[in-house]
Order: structure tokens, then C-alpha cells, then sequence
């Protein structure tokens, strides 16, 4: 398992909390590079399924539904063009504050009305997912979404799962065909 690394490849596993680095909590950032095709900018959208030890879904957090129970994990606003450095849209994730029962957290990107626009993650340029500490900001490791995601409208960038030790991040770039509407990434977790 590799420790505090900086860029990911698919399946590599980093450990963001444990008894002895002692991070509370992290930021999930999604930035991309702002978009037009057909006159309409591509809206990507970040989300957190958050799952029991069941591997099934009990809560999602996006800018429908910004906050969890006890605010264990908050979304902090929706970008819709991707303009501007660095990351477009944050979760917060408190550790401390998630349930006993939590065991893993999805991390989703998909684009917001993809199939209606005609757009998907081929339109995309330089999309990643950060992760960094709530409290220090530090970075503790960043997933690019470089694969070949033409036609693709959403994607599983990665999972942040409770291990003995602590919480670890696992990206996974899983790409989803039809997902204009997040609840077809939910569906993979019922």
C-alpha cells in the first residue's frame, strides 16, 4: 500500500486515515477544463455515494442534497462550465462524523444532461479527482481521468473505503455509459 503518493493509477491504494497520521477528514475535489459543444458549456457534477459495510447505498450527497446526517459529508456548490484553476466542485468528508456502519464512499463524476446535449467525457479535457487534508489543505493524492472516455457520460473515479486501520482511497476510472442522471451510477450500488 503506498502512503501519502501524489498521482494515481487505476487500482493503487492510498491510505488517507489511520491511527497513525491521524487525518480527521479530507476535501474530494473534481476540476476539468471548461467545454462548449453545440453552444452549451459540459456541466460535470461530483457526488458522494456513501455505502454501508454491505457495499449498498444509504445516502447520496450532490447538489441536490448537499449534506449527509450530522454533516459528516458536505457538498460546498455546483460549477457549471469548469472555468476557473484548479478544482470546480469540493466534498468535504469528516471521518469522525460518519457512522459506524459507513464502509465505503463513492466517488462519481457525471455530466449533467449528457444525453439531452449530446456530450460526454470524450468533450473533456484534463478532468482529475484530488484528494487533500480538511485541515492543512496539503494534497495527499490525485487521480487524472485520462483514459478514453469518448461516449462515456459518467464515471466511478474512485472509492474511499474503511479498512482496519482507517479510510483508504482506491481509484477506479469505471466508466458508465448512460449516466445524464446520477441515479444510474446509484442503481450500481443497490
Amino acid at each position: 500500500m503506498k502512503h501519502l503518493a501524489v498521482n494515481l493509477r487505476k487500482g493503487e491504494r492510498v491510505a488517507l486515515s489511520s491511527q497513525s497520521s491521524k487525518v480527521n477528514g479530507i476535501i474530494v475535489g473534481l476540476g476539468w477544463d471548461s467545454a462548449k459543444f453545440g453552444g452549451e458549456t459540459v456541466d460535470c457534477d461530483v457526488s458522494a455515494i456513501l455505502c454501508g459495510l454491505d457495499r449498498k447505498a444509504y445516502d447520496v450527497i450532490y447538489f441536490g442534497r448537499m449534506r449527509s446526517q450530522n454533516d459528516a459529508v458536505v457538498y460546498t456548490g455546483d460549477s457549471r462550465t469548469g472555468e476557473g484553476d484548479g478544482e470546480n466542485e469540493q466534498i468535504y468528508i469528516n471521518f469522525t462524523k460518519l457512522p459506524p456502519n459507513a464502509g465505503l464512499i463513492a466517488i462519481a463524476v457525471n455530466i449533467y444532461d449528457a444525453k439531452a446535449k449530446r456530450q460526454h467525457f470524450g468533450m473533456i479535457n484534463n478532468a482529475f479527482i484530488r484528494v487533500r487534508n480538511w485541515k492543512t489543505g496539503a494534497e495527499m493524492c490525485q487521480f487524472n481521468l485520462t483514459d478514453n472516455y469518448s461516449g462515456m457520460t459518467g464515471i466511478i473515479a474512485a472509492e474511499i473505503l474503511r479498512s482496519a486501520d482507517g479510510w483508504d482511497f482506491v481509484p477506479s476510472g469505471q466508466a458508465i455509459a448512460e449516466a445524464s442522471r446520477l441515479q444510474s451510477i446509484v442503481k450500481l450500488y443497490q
